[in-house]
């Protein structure tokens, strides 16, 4: 709750949670609107975000995927709801494009790496996924390798396709 606007809960612990610098700045005062009463997830009192609420969705062809971040299935209407809400205000697709892309560029050179140590592509990433999991199921990490670990099609590429040179 924006302080200028309700400055006694500005004190109440459970009104106070960390939010990066950029997301603060676009949400700033915005609480909801007539339509949406609520625009922003809020990790006390959203108590179904201790689940994945986020999915993103890596699209062949491989060598050049999309990412498409949507929701996970499993989420009541409402909640689906809340979710995209979250993720328009704070624009967050666009501002993660960066992100998953670097993540991308790292996932293939560990693919290389692994293949060309004889090791378990699909175990090892899955392993990766499992251990950022205790951070949060909706840490940035987790989301991005949990979309690859269930991506039938990605891991067979990472386990036996071509995958491209790195210096």
């Amino acid at each position: 709750m924006p302080k200028t606007l309700y400055p006694h809960f500005c004190i109440t612990p459970l009104n106070l949670f960390p939010m990066c610098d950029a997301c603060q700045e676009l949400k700033h005062t915005k609480t909801g609107g007539e339509a949406e009463p609520r625009f922003f997830l809020h990790p006390y009192f959203d108590v179904f975000v201790a689940n994945q609420v986020l999915e993103l969705l890596i699209a062949a062809p491989f060598d050049t995927p999309t990412f498409r971040l949507g929701t996970h299935p499993g989420l009541t209407a409402a909640q689906t709801a809340l979710v995209m809400s979250h993720v328009r205000e704070l624009d967050i697709e666009k501002r993660f494009a960066y992100y998953f892309t670097g993540q991308y560029l790292r996932l293939l050179r560990q693919a290389r790496h692994l293949r060309d140590s004889g090791q378990d592509v699909r175990a090892v990433l899955t392993g990766f996924r499992d251990a950022i999991a205790p951070d949060g199921m909706n840490v940035w990490d987790h989301v991005f390798y949990a979309a690859t670990v269930t991506n039938a099609a990605l891991i067979d590429y990472l386990a036996g396709g071509p995958l491209p040179s790195f210096r």
